[in-house]
């Protein structure tokens, strides 16, 4: 190629790459990690899980972080998530349909649940004494009540951490009425779950989280 015709194609080159748009970045937070390869290794009584960002797509506006659950080598469910300047936001949910009798899990696929509007999981920055409102609406279910955030040092599997504590106040999902408490640390998102309804308890503790290229 001669030269002038070689310096006309770079030329070219730069000035349409300036042209294009800057490609959208996912907003970030220390207290909830979401590069794409992230992984939480979770044990909830005998039962363990993990949870990784898979990729980062739009949901509508909104540039989210794919989050699949998996057990036993199978995504089981998943989930996006965004960060915007005031919090961490969940857009949907997806998991196994059950349905008793005739046709199994496999067969009926999993459901999508999308969260109008989005609901707020965790407001930045995170501070001692912040509390909110949620009032969403999934495919027929309903989501309303507040949650508080307060300071606790917790130890599980993975180490012992400080961390923020956000308590569900008054919640209600339909008729029932669970309690949700998550705790947060700084580099490492969630580290511990309780729900509890009635006599029912669940709590998942983190065992070991993996951040990106690790």
């Amino acid at each position: 190629m001669k030269p002038l015709m070689y310096a006309l194609l770079i030329c070219l080159l730069f000035s349409v790459a300036a042209e294009l748009p800057a490609q959208d970045k996912l907003k970030e937070t220390p207290y909830y990690p979401l590069q794409v390869g992230a992984t939480w290794h979770y044990r909830a009584g005998d039962s363990k899980f993990t949870i990784r960002v898979a990729r980062h797509e739009k949901v509508g506006d909104a540039l989210c972080a794919l989050l699949e659950t998996i057990r036993d080598g199978k995504v089981v469910g998943s989930e996006h998530v965004s960060v915007a300047a005031d919090g961490v936001y969940r857009h949907d949910l997806t998991y196994p349909q059950t349905q008793p009798g005739g046709r199994s899990k496999a067969e009926l696929g999993n459901e999508k649940k999308v969260i109008k509007p989005p609901m707020l999981v965790l407001k930045l920055p995170p501070r001692k004494g912040d509390s909110w409102k949620v009032d969403s609406k999934s495919d027929g279910m309903t989501f309303r009540g507040g949650f508080e955030v307060a300071e606790q040092e917790i130890t599980v599997p993975a180490g012992t951490y400080k961390t923020f504590r956000v308590a569900s106040e008054d919640l209600e999902v339909n008729s029932l009425k669970p309690t949700i408490t998550t705790f947060f640390a700084e580099g490492v998102g969630m580290v511990k779950q309780v729900l509890s309804m009635g006599d029912a308890k669940i709590e998942i503790e983190l065992e070991k989280f993996e951040a990106k290229g690790k």
